[in-house]
């Protein structure tokens, strides 16, 4: 009798076991596919139903002209990925959790054909999908070689993701605070740096403030190095009216919130230039590195403000400081005392010349 109660326990402690075994399981699967937060593991990027009609039958592919190829989950837009690649394979691939933000995550996405992707997946975007893909076709039209350009974007009901090619060379930020590839980052990089991104954005207000398309988000993490080591605007025009809510303006109009939302990327452009003089981390949206130099300024200790490796090297202190002015007009508490992007694209190849100039006359 006391062997069979020991049967019957032992019976009911496996079964137990098995149950608890079988829900850990299937609660670190349900983790694994909302994404998990370790970089190390492989993360698929959407939640979707793989096997759903929506999904069914994607390509990715090509065209001859710049008129994206619409399907009713993929946009592909003229790039070079491979004809061969599926949407549902995009899903399915590894994916390493590159970062995450506020307005959703970013991943690395290696593909099957052995291309490497950025997938940026946005959240709480509240705008139709008809309006999300106006938008992504004007921001494909507007191309420059200071713009990274989209490979493919996809919408649903659940989901926004935006899809570029990976970049090996990394961002801005880390060119600033790190010695990537042992590369020394000098005063005429920087400079350069500075100038193609002014241009970048000149040309990008120029082409789509009429749509009421700004940046919303420029930050030296969004400014991406190409393989010539020039400066690339990723994430244009993730950002809308409603997400950047401008706090200067208390009117309602559309207008003048769209155009506080290109004030407020010249006000971000200031802000990396700061970083990019300065050489110190950017916190509080830049509104603790533009106190700290406008105090420092008006002491009349300017010289103190510079990253002490461009003193070392002897950098032109003049040029420098027309820098750190426009920089200061940049992040001006006042919108109305902002200069538009063109002005600052316009002063900062004006420095950019001189300081070629000077090159040339010290050869000579």
């Amino acid at each position: 009798m006391y062997l069979g109660y020991i049967l019957l326990g032992a019976t009911f402690f496996l079964f137990f076991l098995y149950k608890l075994i079988q829900k850990r399981k299937k609660m670190k699967k349900s983790e694994i596919n909302l994404g998990s937060q370790n970089d190390d593991v492989s993360v698929p990027i959407s939640k979707n139903n793989s096997n759903s009609n929506e999904n069914k039958s994607n390509e990715y592919s090509t065209s001859s002209t710049d008129s994206p190829v619409i399907s009713s989950s993929l946009v592909v837009l003229k790039s070079p990925v491979k004809r061969s690649m599926k949407f549902d394979d995009l899903l399915k691939c590894p994916a390493e959790l590159l970062g995450k933000g506020k307005h959703g995550n970013v991943y690395k996405v290696m593909a099957v054909d052995g291309s490497v992707l950025v997938v940026r997946r946005i959240k709480e975007w509240m705008i139709s999908s008809e309006e999300f893909h106006k938008r992504m076709e004007m921001i494909n039209k507007a191309r420059h070689k200071n713009v990274l350009p989209l490979v493919a974007f996809y919408c649903s009901k659940q989901e926004k993701l935006v899809v570029y090619e990976f970049q090996l060379k990394g961002s801005l930020l880390n060119l600033i605070h790190g010695s990537q590839f042992g590369r020394t980052f000098d005063w005429s990089s920087r400079l350069n740096m500075a100038a193609g991104i002014a241009e970048g954005m000149s040309f990008v207000h120029r082409e789509l403030q009429a749509h009421g398309i700004g940046h919303g988000n420029l930050k030296s993490s969004n400014i991406i190095m190409n393989n010539t080591m020039d400066p690339c605007i990723s994430e244009l025009g993730l950002m809308t009216t409603d997400q950047t809510k401008p706090t200067i303006s208390t009117t309602n109009n559309s207008t003048t919130m769209n155009n506080n939302v290109f004030k407020k990327d010249v006000y971000d452009l200031g802000i990396i230039l700061l970083e990019l003089l300065t050489g110190k981390l950017v916190q509080n949206n830049g509104a603790d590195l533009a106190k700290w130099v406008n105090s420092v300024v008006r002491e009349e200790w300017t010289v103190e403000v510079f990253d002490k490796a461009l003193v070392a090297e002897g950098a032109s202190e003049e040029r420098m400081v027309h820098l750190l002015q426009i920089a200061l007009k940049c992040v001006s508490s006042s919108f109305g005392a902002r200069p538009t992007m063109s002005q600052v694209s316009s002063m900062i190849n004006g420095i950019k010349e001189e300081e070629d100039r000077s090159g040339v006359s010290d050869l000579l």
